[in-house]
């Protein structure tokens, strides 16, 4: 059902176990190279070049056991939502609300994702779109209702044909309800909560999605009358509430940090929870190539810090060529610049240590 409001112009990660878990590896203590030992005219104690090698070594292992410990955890409580999923740039996007019965993007289909009756789809990439068919063909099989699946306009005809090829190919019937929802338009997802995208900067055609809560506030000019004056006005017909929509979770999928400049996409960056991309992280890969591909690089997060207004944000999409540790180091230059919590997505990223 689509709906029209006004629009608003104010202004880690579920992490299962692996599936072989890499033995800890022993504490090895490295050879001090020669030029470290203690010569007779050192005045340092002997020893001590080699007790700061074992130092060395236990710092390491305790980094291995961090890093396992991230492994070991089931997901990321943010703001009452439990969050879960997967996000590698290039191979594969899937974030998961539970508490929504949501989904965003779904480039491979995880096992959770088709418990969820709402699956908003950003762009057309394969590794946030290729999951689709299997979503629906696998909600028939366990007789699941037809899931609500919202996609940008310009792409919804050719994801009808694609459906359509998948139908002629198994002979089978893939029931499903494709919603075209455009940017400042609203959907109402339930009565007390709606979605609506907002415009993000992919080098194809890209949307993310803002869900919101709705609530009814009596207006101010009647919150001075008593109870039996206000049904009084209720049952003549007089609108005595206002609609007051409260931005919940805002998901970007990929795109430039353009978006964070955006007047009309302040409610993204308000939500109690915004979960947005970080391809790149570091010096090894500059602003201008994340730009060239249509992505942000965490240097312009920090940048932008200022716009951020959530209580906690998702980084999401890192590169395959990050470790966990890279991850975390890098979370922890944009927490020193924020107020909001932020946590990274690391499913499926490995530990140096491993």
């Amino acid at each position: 059902m689509q709906i029209s409001l006004p629009f608003s112009t104010s202004k880690v990660p579920y992490l299962s176990p692996l599936p072989n878990p890499t033995p800890q590896p022993p504490l090895t203590i490295p050879k001090p190279h020669p030029k470290s030992y203690i010569t007779a005219h050192s005045s340092r104690p002997k020893g001590s070049g080699y007790l700061s090698l074992i130092g060395r070594a236990i710092e390491e292992e305790e980094e291995y056991r961090k890093a396992r410990a991230e492994v070991a955890r089931n997901g990321v409580d943010l703001e009452g939502y439990s969050i879960e999923g997967i996000s590698i740039g290039g191979h594969e996007t899937c974030v998961i609300i539970p508490e929504l019965k949501s989904a965003f993007d779904i480039g491979r289909c995880p096992s959770r994702a088709i418990q969820q009756n709402f699956l908003f789809i950003t762009h057309a990439h394969l590794d946030h779109i290729g999951g689709l068919p299997m979503y629906v063909a696998t909600r028939g099989l366990y007789n699941l209702k037809p899931p609500t699946i919202f996609v940008p306009p310009c792409i919804k005809e050719d994801v009808e044909k694609l459906f359509d090829i998948h139908r002629a190919l198994s002979q089978v019937e893939l029931k499903l309800d494709l919603v075209a929802l455009d940017v400042g338009e609203t959907y109402e997802m339930r009565n007390n909560l709606v979605v609506r995208p907002f415009k993000t900067h992919h080098v194809i055609p890209s949307q993310g999605y803002v869900i919101y809560t709705v609530r009814k506030k009596l207006k101010k000019q009647y919150i001075h009358l008593k109870g039996k004056q206000i049904e009084k006005l209720k049952n003549s017909g007089i609108e005595i509430t206002d609609t007051i929509l409260s931005p919940e979770v805002a998901f970007t999928g990929d795109t430039r940090s353009d978006f964070m400049l955006e007047p009309r996409n302040a409610d993204a960056l308000r939500a109690k929870v915004l979960i947005t991309e970080a391809t790149f992280l570091d010096n090894g890969i500059s602003i201008d190539h994340a730009r060239e591909h249509g992505h942000t690089h965490l240097f312009e997060i920090i940048e932008n810090a200022e716009w951020i207004r959530n209580k906690a944000v998702l980084l999401t999409h890192f590169s395959s060529r990050y470790h966990i540790e890279d991850i975390r180091k890098a979370v922890s230059k944009l927490q020193s610049k924020v107020s909001a919590r932020v946590v990274p997505l690391m499913e499926g990223f490995k530990s140096m240590y491993a």
